[in-house]
């Protein structure tokens, strides 16, 4: 009887062992998935509506899709349009832009989100439009537009950005 009393209390701290193995495992597994890192899409574009009294009518956009399983917070969603105009010549940049193309005119600066909010969020699995209506100079031939949002967590950011060529609006 001993015998069985001591192989049930064996049992029982065999079970606890591997329990709590398996709930370290679970854990470690949980961990390096990462389940709680924001997966977003995001791109940026620019529709070209029109030209008027020497300028081009545009639309910005930006397209964010919350791929996680995490409502994605984020602030600070600013964007930048630098373009090369017809009449300029083509240079490299510097370091600062990894000696690539330098689009050196800065033709519009600007926020996706009224600075009055804190912070917008996504919820997972929507995809959410941002848009921004402005007006570039004609004699821009192409522009770069660059995006960058901060996340709700302070040091962490992300961007996007598109090269396009503005098209021609002058009859021919």
């Amino acid at each position: 009887m001993e015998e069985l009393s001591n192989l049930i209390e064996f049992g029982k701290l065999l079970t606890a062992l591997v329990a709590i193995a398996a709930a370290v495992w679970a854990f470690q597994k949980w961990r390096a998935r990462d389940e709680l890192f924001p997966r977003v899409f995001f791109e940026v574009s620019i529709n070209f509506i029109g030209k008027r009294d020497d300028q081009i009518i545009c639309e910005l956009v930006a397209v964010l899709e919350n791929k996680g399983i995490v409502p994605l917070k984020l602030r600070n969603m600013i964007f930048v349009v630098k373009g090369l105009l017809a009449s300029g010549t083509l240079e490299s940049g510097g370091d600062d832009i990894r000696h690539q193309l330098d689009f050196k005119h800065n033709l519009l600066k600007g926020a996706f989100i009224p600075s009055g909010w804190n912070y917008t969020f996504i919820y997972p699995g929507v995809r959410t439009e941002y848009n921004y209506v402005a007006t570039i100079p004609a004699k821009a031939e192409f522009v770069r537009m660059q995006s960058d949002f901060d996340y709700e967590e302070p040091g962490r950011s992300h961007h996007a950005a598109k090269v396009l060529a503005v098209p021609n609006f002058d009859p021919d």
